[in-house]
């Protein structure tokens, strides 16, 4: 029970969006919400430039993946948030994301970007309301552009 706790305590400390003067006033109103595919450069450009407003990186591999490498963002409050597959399968944890993230720009990721595929269909079925970005490739294809990327439980 203990291990659960502390989980859910990581999951919700990495999840909640560090809000600053561009986050707060990005909201978006889109109607026919789709899965927009993206290819890992045009990720990290998104990242990097602040005139297309703020993409929030997701990774839905599991804590023990995020952990061990995840992608590393040029700006602190762009951050990836953990936020697991096996957590947006269940009704209460795909709702809770679904609030979180409401109106946001969100780049979703996994290894290769299956996981990432099968969560964001998840979230439309549940009317997320927002921009779905599917990082296609995933780490493994970031991680072969030469993109950065962090390790362990720096914020880096």
């Amino acid at each position: 029970m203990k291990k659960i706790v502390v989980a859910i305590a990581i999951l919700l400390l990495c999840t909640f969006p560090v809000f600053n003067e561009k986050t707060e006033s990005k909201f978006i109103n889109v109607e026919n919400v789709e899965i927009i595919n993206i290819t890992v450069t045009e990720a990290w450009e998104m990242l990097q430039s602040e005139d297309d407003g703020v993409q929030i990186p997701v990774d839905v591999r599991t804590f023990q993946e995020y952990f061990t490498e995840r992608i590393a963002t040029p700006h602190f409050y762009d951050k990836p948030r953990l936020y697991p597959l096996q957590l947006i399968e269940k009704q209460p944890f795909t709702k809770l994301f679904t609030v979180l993230f409401k109106g946001k720009e969100i780049i979703l990721y996994c290894r290769t970007a299956h996981r990432s595929y099968i969560a964001a269909n998840l979230l439309l079925e549940n009317n997320f309301e927002g921009t779905l970005y599917n990082m296609v490739g995933g780490i493994t294809a970031w991680k072969a552009a030469g993109l950065p990327t962090v390790k362990g439980f720096g914020w880096g």
